[in-house]
């Protein structure tokens, strides 16, 4: 065995290096973020102009607004016209956050923020319902499961 020793060992390294453990990894490649598709932002802009018409059904315009929007003698805020209780029961059920009133009318008041969560109730429920007027006026039912086909 002594005489096939040293020929053995060079070959025994060989085949350790063969493996995973020598051979060089070339750097990872940085992930490149990918936007939204062509597709996406169609469907995203049908969705935003849905939300802005609901806006303008329900307060008159859409976007941010430097005054107060109320409603119903102070019952309903912002451009979406939600009550202090939807407002927080939508927020809830969406992603857990407990509200305040005064919370929750502060974000029924921030166009974004409401905004969103209509959105979320429109498209991800299936709720128009919420807006009865304007869901009539606007065939929301409709364009929502339009859009949501796309």
């Amino acid at each position: 065995m002594n005489a096939f020793q040293p020929t053995l060992l060079p070959i025994l390294l060989a085949a350790l290096c063969v493996g995973p453990g020598c051979a060089k990894k070339p750097p990872p490649a940085a992930a490149v973020p990918q936007g939204p598709t062509e597709h996406e932002q169609y469907v995203q802009s049908r969705k935003d102009e849905v939300v802005q018409s609901l806006a303008v059904c329900e307060s008159g315009s859409w976007g941010p607004h430097s005054n107060r929007i109320s409603g119903g003698r102070g019952s309903y805020h912002g451009r979406f016209q939600y009550t202090p209780r939807t407002y927080i029961t939508l927020q809830q059920r969406r992603d857990g956050t407990v509200l305040t009133t005064r919370e929750a009318i502060e974000a029924a008041q921030d166009y974004e923020k409401a905004a969103a969560l209509t959105s979320w109730v429109m498209f991800e429920q299936g709720e128009t319902w919420h807006w009865p007027l304007c869901n009539r006026k606007l065939g929301l039912a409709a364009k929502v499961q339009e859009i949501n086909a796309l």
